[in-house]
């Protein structure tokens, strides 16, 4: 049982690495049989100074072989410890290390562009065997990874996955306690619970919903972890608020998802500008808002302004038309 090629694309990084680590060990097994003293992973950095004007500094060379400034360093610190190539402080600027090739590496370099050739036949050979254009796909490859990270991808996957995890349930005078409960959690982490606090919290039937506007929140594995408020000011214009997810349910997109969805509720209820204040503390919200559309209102006025709070804050409006 091959147990890799059994996961497909989940161990793809894994195959990946075995097929280069193949690809180096027959490089290795080639300059053993010529008895020369050299390994493939020397190979770019030590055929980039033999081909290109020398010297060059860690961070051209870093920069042309898409390598890190220590990757550069460790291999250099080999070639130079067996008189390939040269180390030493730039005169112009002592901060800078410039490498260049040797005469006794000129000579390698020299001796090895036939084997060379002979490599790129040989995986010109590999390659062609298998039907497959190995450039071609790796070119796509990394133009596709220009784009977009592959961390940022398996991110972006993990998140749609949680969104998906997560119900948004509206108001019930059941959930009038975690309403409470919730808001009062991240205001006496980052400010203070106030007297307008106390009277919304404790009747968000009479202050929010009978007015117009509406309670949110957000159920994940059968738990209320979060919740919003949409307040309305006229027929046009809402404003979100109170929202709050408890700190275990963080970065499961609980928020993103009441956002999403009283944004999505004051259309419904056929509002055109849904504002809403903020404060720098709050970083992982007001990031959030930005993502959303979001932008900063300076002249807008808000319900929440009347919060002792709201000095250091700002407003933001998001435009629904």
């Amino acid at each position: 049982m091959d147990f890799l090629k059994e996961l497909g694309h989940l161990a793809i990084a894994s195959r990946m690495k075995g097929l280069t680590d193949r690809l180096l060990r027959g490089g290795t097994e080639a300059y053993r049989y010529l008895d020369i003293d050299f390994e493939p992973r020397w190979f770019t950095l030590f055929y980039l100074l033999s081909t290109e004007s020398s010297p060059l500094s860690i961070q051209q060379i870093a920069d042309a072989l898409k390598v890190s400034h220590p990757a550069v360093i460790q291999t250099a610190q080999m070639l130079v410890k067996r008189g390939l190539i040269r180390s030493y402080q730039d005169e112009a600027d002592r901060r800078k290390r410039l490498l260049a090739i040797t005469p006794k590496g000129r000579e390698l370099a020299a001796e090895l562009t036939p084997v060379w050739n002979c490599f790129l036949a040989a995986v010109s050979d590999l390659f062609g065997s298998a039907g497959a254009d190995m450039m071609e796909v790796i070119r796509k490859v990394e133009e596709e990874l220009d784009r977009e990270e592959m961390g940022s991808r398996i991110i972006r996957k993990i998140k749609e996955m949680q969104a998906k995890a997560v119900e948004i349930v509206e108001y019930s005078p059941e959930h009038r306690e975690v309403f409470r409960t919730l808001n009062e959690e991240w205001l006496k982490k980052y400010f203070a619970v106030e007297e307008d606090d106390i009277r919304l919290l404790r009747h968000p039937e009479e202050v929010i919903i009978a007015p117009g506007g509406a309670v949110l929140f957000a159920r994940l594995g059968g738990k209320i972890v979060g919740t919003t408020a949409l307040l309305k000011r006229d027929d046009e214009t809402y404003e979100l608020a109170k929202m709050a997810v408890t700190p275990g349910a963080q970065r499961k997109q609980a928020g993103r998802r009441l956002a999403e969805s009283a944004i999505a509720l004051a259309r419904q209820k056929g509002a055109k500008t849904v504002i809403l204040m903020t404060d720098n503390r709050l970083r992982a919200a007001v990031g959030l808002y930005r993502n959303l559309g979001f932008r900063l209102a300076p002249n807008e006025t808000t319900t929440s302004g009347k919060y002792a709070r709201a000095k250091f804050g700002f407003a933001m409006k998001l435009d629904l038309e």
